[in-house]
């Protein structure tokens, strides 16, 4: 007992967390916590996990890792509260270790929705070949994981096909996982002892009281994971769209056609890694058409409303299950909560420019040939049988006149051809009252 206390103060276990989808950068974050485990020496590593899924492609590679590691990897779903839904089963499932805080859920792993919003159903109610393909492969995948680790194989085939989800105490029983622990302490004098098998030879954990070293993100797998999320990818979209229609309030300004194409940009990118529903997208992005047709023909606040209603529905339908490559529970997606406040600030700024274009449009003209008439300006070359200069807005034009006028005379503008203006003195009062 005294050696194992001894070896167990010299060793340390990396300690990684992951909180949110199962997405390419959170993928790439596990894999290397598992590889940088193995090659600094660590005792273990855990994974403290709270997922709602992910796609398929990325909890593939993880699992692949897992199941190949040369260190115990130890998966430990919590705090309480948290869960391991669709995706996260199978990378609970194929950690060496697996255990679950208290009030905590695993399991609804089906691909559910594959074919759209039947749930990949005929009107027999049959499982169309593709979606059937996709299951199937989906729990022989499970399987081979719950029979490579010692667990239940028939409630991991369960998750899959009937979506079950159970809680963190009927979990130990159904040997889906190996303990329950309520925080980290508890779980590493847990599994202090335990016996585990890697690379075919037995191997005793020393993890009470060894010290936790935590596991940090890259910066280009923290910003992959943060707008793989639904959240932040929809807002990141609104910003784009926002800058595009500035843009069109005021052609020219180049910064926010800019700000705003490189949002949509990262927005695609985004929509890339999670299951878009392709008729909701067309819904908003029909919504922004009638938000700019609003401000290109005007329609008296009707495009608006019509853009606005289109674009909250098509949001709330945006992200889902639409996809076989991604397994997410139900909540996951975009809820009132984001999409109704975004929708708001859409139709307040879009308002706002409407009414300034339409203000603006009702004042006189005050650039071109129709801004000079009238204006005042000074002689700077005197005019004769050639044209001389004026200073009018602060610019030198080229100017001419009926008679003769000297330089230094203030004249007003009568005439504009072109890039010449024609001008005429000021009588001698209006002249004295312009200079003084």
């Amino acid at each position: 007992m005294i050696a194992a206390i001894l070896l167990a103060a010299g060793s340390f276990i990396s300690v990684a967390e992951l909180r949110g989808s199962i997405d390419p950068g959170s993928g790439r974050f596990l894999i290397d916590a598992i590889h940088d485990a193995e090659t600094s020496g660590a005792e273990a590593l855990v994974v403290r996990l709270d997922t709602p899924g992910g796609l398929l492609s990325t909890t593939r590679d993880v699992v692949q890792a897992e199941l190949s590691a040369k260190v115990p990897v130890v998966f430990w779903v919590g705090p309480p509260g948290a869960r391991a839904g669709s995706a996260g089963v199978f990378l609970t499932l194929a950690a060496h270790v697996a255990a679950m805080a208290p009030s905590t859920n695993i399991g609804a792993a089906h691909p559910v929705g594959v074919l759209g919003g039947s749930g990949g159903k005929d009107e027999n109610g049959k499982l169309e070949d593709m979606a059937r393909k996709i299951e199937n492969d989906t729990a022989a995948f499970v399987r081979a994981i719950a029979e490579r680790r010692s667990r239940n194989i028939d409630w991991a085939e369960k998750a899959v096909r009937e979506s079950v989800s159970i809680t963190a105490s009927q979990a130990q029983k159904e040997r889906v996982i190996d303990l329950i622990a309520e925080d980290l302490p508890e779980l590493l004098q847990k599994i202090d002892g335990r016996e585990i098998e890697i690379a075919g030879e037995k191997r005793r954990l020393h993890t009470a009281g060894a010290e936790l070293r935590n596991v940090s993100w890259t910066v280009r797998d923290r910003v992959l994971h943060g707008v793989a999320n639904p959240e932040v990818a929809y807002l990141i979209a609104m910003i784009g769209v926002i800058g595009i229609l500035l843009e069109m309030f005021h052609p020219g300004t180049i910064v926010p056609g800019i700000v705003g194409a490189i949002c949509l940009l990262i927005a695609a990118m985004s929509f890339q890694m999670l299951p878009v529903n392709a008729g909701a997208l067309a819904l908003v992005i029909g919504g922004v058409a009638l938000l700019a047709a609003e401000m290109l023909l005007g329609g008296h606040g009707w495009f608006i409303g019509a853009g606005l209603v289109t674009i909250v529905i098509g949001s709330l339908f945006l992200v889902g299950h639409v996809g076989g490559g991604f397994w997410a529970d139900p909540d996951f997606g975009l809820g009132w909560q984001v999409v109704v406040p975004v929708g708001a600030a859409l139709g307040i700024i879009t308002g706002t420019l409407v009414w300034k274009l339409t203000s603006s449009a009702g004042q006189p003209l005050l650039a071109g040939a129709q801004g000079l008439l009238g204006e005042i300006g000074e002689v700077r070359d005197d005019i004769g049988s050639e044209p001389g200069r004026v200073l009018v807005h602060g610019e030198l034009w080229a100017a001419r006149a009926i008679e003769p006028i000297a330089t230094g005379t203030r004249v007003r503008v009568v005439g504009v051809h072109g890039l010449v203006v024609e001008v005429a003195p000021l009588d001698a009062a209006l002249q004295e009252v312009t200079v003084t």
